[in-house]
């Protein structure tokens, strides 16, 4: 009797220890994995990239109204939150190309005024600048720029305005206004005259006449400036290709073990260019627990739409947190990130830990939740404390205080593990 309950602690604590040690959410600060978003590091300047500068319009400090400057406004529509939007959104896709792109402001400045933007601009020696703006309400429909006069390179700022306003009137679309000389608007020239590049001041439309295109296409404004810009150096379009997710929490699937499940996987392409079914496919990146290895793209994909796969699995035998991973590629080099899809498995006899999981995600599907690592770490701790409440309770009735003592103190030490998800 003895030995029997010496070999059914050891089995006690050897379930708990491998329950504790299972993959969890260590290396999920990100659903979506691999370059991120901000781009890559000014320190590969010096390998010879244009350096873009996108200056925000308005933001700065007035020194006469002693705050902020929000440049234009209309129905709670702000000039300064509206320019940084889009020239941020902007960053993000050109960052996938070979440039280089900075912001002369990543908020609001209190720290320099208008007049200080031209240093801000020439300390980047830029190939190319642009100042985002907003048309005044009030003001027609439409795109339209504005290029130097006795600037830097003229000629290279109006062609760059003539590229911003074709692709703005093309992608959103909007009517062109064209492109015009900074004196049509004053004597004395823009903000931009004294920028040591070819450089433009674009209005992306006005606030009244364009008000919905403002509030909910700003990345459709990003997309048609990095157009202009990637056309302006004569560069393939391809080279801003990627892809956004709409709803991580949607990628997780609560299931008993060994279940056939089935989970649609979207993606919105993000870059410039359409995804063609003859060389886009998405492809395993690990172990694809049922899936086959590759699945093509159902059909064409504009920029700004969605393709949708319908992946299989077979969930694990062992409770614990998987996870297929896939890699959208074309004509066999990587599109943007690798993508988790999580099968999240429980004890055959866990139900009411099943629909608590299931609950959860469903609360983070309806909240939208981007992040997925709390999710994550959430629901491989429940898995975690069911099985040792379950082997507290057996450990009870079989060893008697002792063994509850025992098995509580390597929970502690179990509690002190970090957790990954098997890849």
């Amino acid at each position: 009797m003895i030995r029997l309950r010496f070999l059914f602690s050891l089995a006690v604590l050897a379930g708990i220890w491998w329950l504790a040690g299972r993959p969890g959410a260590d290396a999920l600060a990100w659903l979506v994995e691999g370059g991120g978003a901000g781009g890559p590091p000014k320190a590969e300047a010096a390998s010879g990239r244009p350096v873009v500068v996108l200056s925000p319009g308005a933001g700065w400090w007035q020194a006469d109204t002693g705050q902020v400057d929000p440049g234009e406004q209309y129905a709670g529509l702000v000039e300064k939150d509206v320019a940084l939007d889009v020239a941020q959104q902007t960053q993000q896709i050109l960052a996938r190309c070979p440039l280089d792109v900075r912001l002369t402001r990543t908020g609001d400045d209190s720290e320099h005024v208008l007049a200080d933007v031209h240093d801000l601009v020439n300390a980047d020696h830029p190939a190319l600048a642009i100042a985002v703006h907003t048309a005044p309400p009030g003001t027609a429909s439409g795109a339209l720029a504005y290029y130097t006069v006795g600037g830097a390179d003229d000629s290279g700022s109006q062609r760059l305005s003539v590229e911003l306003t074709d692709a703005l009137a093309a992608r959103l679309p909007l009517p062109n206004l064209g492109d015009w000389a900074e004196t049509d608007t004053t004597n004395h020239g823009l903000y931009i005259h004294p920028w040591q590049a070819p450089a433009a001041l674009v209005d992306l439309g006005s606030l009244s006449a364009d008000e919905a295109a403002l509030r909910s296409r700003r990345r459709d404004f990003a997309r048609a400036l990095a157009a202009g810009v990637v056309s302006y150096f004569s560069l393939p379009a391809v080279c801003a290709d990627g892809l956004q997710m709409s709803n991580p929490a949607s990628l997780v699937a609560v299931s008993f073990p060994n279940q056939a499940l089935s989970q649609d996987l979207s993606l919105e392409n993000d870059g410039l260019t359409d995804w063609d079914p003859s060389s886009y496919a998405l492809v395993s990146a690990g172990d694809a627990y049922g899936a086959l290895a590759t699945y093509r793209l159902p059909a064409r994909v504009a920029p700004g739409q969605t393709a949708t796969w319908a992946l299989p699995a077979r969930s694990p035998l062992s409770p614990g947190v998987y996870r297929q991973r896939w890699q959208l590629t074309n004509g066999g080099a990587p599109v943007g990130p690798v993508v988790s899809v999580y099968i999240v498995v429980v004890p055959p006899q866990a139900q009411s830990l099943k629909d608590k999981l299931n609950q959860q995600v469903a609360e983070w599907q309806a909240a939208g939740a981007a992040r997925m690592d709390d999710l994550i770490q959430q629901m491989q701790a429940e898995i975690r404390d069911w099985a040792v409440q379950q082997a507290q309770k057996q450990a009870a009735q079989c060893l008697g205080v002792n063994g509850v003592l025992l098995v509580g103190a390597v929970l502690l030490a179990a509690k002190k593990k970090r957790l990954e998800p098997r890849p």
